[in-house]
């Protein structure tokens, strides 16, 4: 009799072990500590310097002191005789991601400092043999707006469009859409695409240059073959230092395979300053030195994730939930594990960025119709959410999202979602007020 009844009691316990994975594998999930959003590299810290000091496992000396060398690579001004110009966006790199952290979204008169908002430009109609845009001649890939007396090149112009809707429970918004003009002379502006970009922050960099290309390989579903609606695609891209193609990870439409090359091709196209990866075409010396490319690669690659914040508030789970019921844990992936062999503080660290690192197409709403490598001209990389409601404590300026830094506020950038992320937006659109209230929270405490 024993027996019989040890039996009726395994089977019971069976049974509700697998109600639990059918039914409360939801909850599981949720249950997941965020805490810990950069692994062992998550700092304690969140003050405006969080990210650009180590994280708390970089305890290499020489490595370390490597690193806090590189502060001063990416915050110095550059002048002519470091190599600045004769044209360039801003003159350092600190100038754009101010204190690591993103820029304003606007256009600076003579008066104020230059901004941190880049326009890349091509050819319209075509891409070169890498798939990577035409150059603009005389101007090359971005409008570098101003020369070394500080004047301006371009009469670069930004300004919005308002664009009004409403909630399912008739709340009312208000979006905005950008209104770029700029003069180039002696090009017709119908033969040139254009795409405004914003400074982001500088955040994980190298956690995600850790995570194995076979892990996003492995979340790609060009065809949409499960029915899900979200058919999310690589971007192969060239890797300069190993002459191959690459998983894209870096830029906002993963056109970049490593930190050095996503720096150095800024240090180039942004500030006119030549380097081993982009050289001067007139064959000169390197402008930077490998000491410093160094520096700043380490710099911006051991830096500490702040931690996320909250995490046992009733109302930040109430917006987890959320989050996964909506279906933005589709794109925005939480969780990977890194492997970095060579870099001991980077190896072997379970991380959440919240992103697949792939191409989504989202919409004609966002499309800027200028194709990059593999990525079309309305596909974008998901954009990583850790840190998101860190920013407006590292810079001293207005915060804005997305690609050209038209979202005000965390919910604008969710309605802007479109194609593979409309249905996510229209379930937003029709949660409650409190809903809203509690997913935008938990965004926040990331």
């Amino acid at each position: 009799m024993k027996y019989k009844y040890s039996l009726i009691f395994f089977s019971l316990k069976g049974a509700l072990s697998l109600i639990c994975a059918l039914y409360l594998c939801p909850l599981c999930a949720i249950a997941q500590d965020f805490t810990n959003l950069g692994g062992d590299l998550t700092t304690e810290n969140l003050g405006r310097f969080a990210i650009q000091l180590p994280g708390p496992y970089v305890t290499d000396p020489i490595r370390r002191t490597l690193m806090l060398e590189g502060f001063g690579v990416f915050h110095t001004m550059r002048s002519r005789k470091d190599g600045l110009g004769p044209f360039f966006v801003n003159s350092s790199c600190n100038g754009c991601h101010v204190q690591n952290g993103k820029g304003p979204a606007s256009f600076s008169s003579l008066a104020e400092r230059p901004s941190a908002m880049v326009v890349q430009v091509s050819r319209k109609g075509g891409v070169g043999a890498d798939g990577s845009p035409l150059p603009v001649p005389g101007v090359g890939n971005v409008l570098r707006e101003r020369d070394l007396r500080g004047n301006r090149r371009y009469n670069i112009n930004l300004r919005w469009r308002k664009i009004k809707g409403a909630y399912s429970d008739g709340s009312a918004y208000s979006l905005r859409r950008p209104q770029l003009t700029f003069q180039i002379r002696g090009k017709n502006p119908s033969k040139i695409e254009s795409s405004l970009r914003m400074s982001p922050a500088i955040l994980g960099t190298g956690l995600v240059e850790a995570i194995p290309d076979t892990a996003i390989e492995a979340l790609a579903d060009p065809e949409d073959s499960n029915g899900d609606g979200i058919s999310g695609r690589v971007n192969r891209v060239p890797h300069i230092r190993a002459n191959s193609k690459s998983v894209g990870k870096f830029g906002y439409k993963s056109v970049e395979p490593t930190v050095e090359q996503q720096s150095l091709i800024a240090f180039f196209n942004e500030m006119g300053v030549t380097n081993p990866l982009f050289p001067d075409p007139k064959g000169r010396p390197s402008e930077i030195s490998d000491l410093d490319i160094q520096r700043l690669d380490l710099y911006q690659r051991l830096a500490g994730v702040p931690k996320a914040r909250d995490q046992v508030s009733a109302d930040v789970q109430a917006g987890r939930a959320i989050f996964q019921r909506i279906g933005c844990e589709k794109c925005h992936v939480t969780t990977f594990t890194t492997s970095a062999p060579n870099d001991p503080e980077l190896d072997a660290q379970t991380i959440h960025p919240f992103s697949d690192f792939l191409l989504h197409d989202m919409g004609p709403g966002l499309a800027d119709n200028r194709p990059h490598f593999d990525a079309s001209g309305s596909e974008w990389r998901t954009t990583p959410l850790w840190g998101l409601g860190f920013a407006a404590t590292v810079s001293n300026v207005k915060i804005t999202f997305l690609h050209d830094g038209r979202a005000q506020t965390i919910e604008e950038a969710i309605l802007w979602h479109g194609g593979e992320g409309l249905a996510a937006r229209t379930e937003f659109r029709g949660l409650a007020q409190s809903e809203r209230t509690q997913l935008i929270m938990f965004l926040r405490s990331l």
